[in-house]
């Protein structure tokens, strides 16, 4: 990853609004977007497209700084691909009606079975997890619906990695979040009948 051009990329942006130099963001964005069409309109207008340049490259410097590259997009991508499969993201949720999401999830057979016996009688953290884990999955299936958006055939050209490395993580990272929370849950000590 070519250090020197994240080094002046957040030098740019960290520039006041006033200050900056549109030419060189226009450049910037033509190295890191790829897309000659767009930085022709930027060229041409650079004045009116000034808050859209600058869009464009905040989008790449929070993965430029956590030293991101394209094949490590390609590799996350793949691992957030197992992941909804795993977790069946792509499948619809039961029912039609008019229920709030959360609902329906909670209604589904495969979360049903995770809740325990005793979970009423646990302490409020470890319910609460259970409860979490309905919003995580939502979250999950919201992500996924995004990256599915990305990767339409007529988004895959003009798509850059910037695109798709927030949602990629971001599925990802839930994931491990899900995984734990059902961990600290599942693994609790039962809780006596006797109280």
């Amino acid at each position: 990853m070519d250090e020197k051009l994240t080094k002046e990329l957040q030098q740019w942006l960290n520039t006041d609004a006033e200050k900056r130099d549109i030419a060189t963001g226009v450049r910037l964005v033509r190295v890191l977007v790829r897309n000659q069409i767009l930085a022709n309109g930027f060229e041409r207008l650079p004045k009116k497209y000034m808050k859209t340049v600058e869009y464009q490259l905040n989008k790449f410097l929070p993965m430029r700084l956590a030293k991101v590259t394209h094949e490590d997009v390609v590799r996350m991508s793949g691992k957030a691909t197992l992941i909804a499969s795993q977790r069946k993201l792509n499948a619809p949720l039961p029912g039609k009606d008019k229920t709030p999401v959360l609902k329906r999830i909670e209604k589904t057979e495969d979360f049903k079975l995770g809740k325990r016996p005793d979970h009423n009688r646990l302490p409020e953290e470890i319910q609460a997890l259970y409860s979490e884990n309905l919003s995580i999955m939502q979250n999950m299936r919201a992500c996924h619906a995004q990256l599915i958006l990305l990767s339409l055939p007529e988004n895959q050209s003009s798509c850059p990695d910037g695109d798709r490395y927030p949602f990629v993580k971001e599925l990802i990272d839930l994931d491990q979040r899900y995984h734990a929370n059902w961990q600290k849950y599942d693994t609790y000590p039962p809780v006596d009948d006797e109280q």
